[in-house]
């Protein structure tokens, strides 16, 4: 949990954990300082949640699956095409101004 809470804001981590996942303030405080694990349902709403791509990422610490590896690889290739279509859509823009 200590790798999830440098994902959250320094101040209050306790209450964005809560309501990121849900669950009542006092276990959020007690997760975030080690006196209680978190188990697999929280983990899972931690995934779902706006940081889930980060936890994963904290979770799987330096292991590096074959799974997990054409994972991050598609993600490289997601990140290209939104770079790609972002810069083909200031072209159009560009292009756009050289003819009105």
């Amino acid at each position: 949990m200590a790798r999830v809470k440098a994902l959250l804001p320094e101040t209050k981590a306790a209450h964005h954990l809560s309501i990121l996942i849900d669950e009542p303030l006092g276990n959020c405080q007690k997760l975030l300082s080690g006196h209680r694990s978190e188990n697999a349902g929280q983990l899972a709403k931690l995934l779902r949640s706006a940081l889930g791509r980060d936890v994963l990422f904290a979770l799987m610490g330096e292991a590096r699956p074959e799974w997990f590896s054409k994972y991050q690889k598609q993600l490289d290739v997601n990140a290209a095409r939104r770079k790609l279509i972002e810069a083909q859509r200031e072209i159009e823009a560009v292009q756009q101004g050289l003819i009105e």
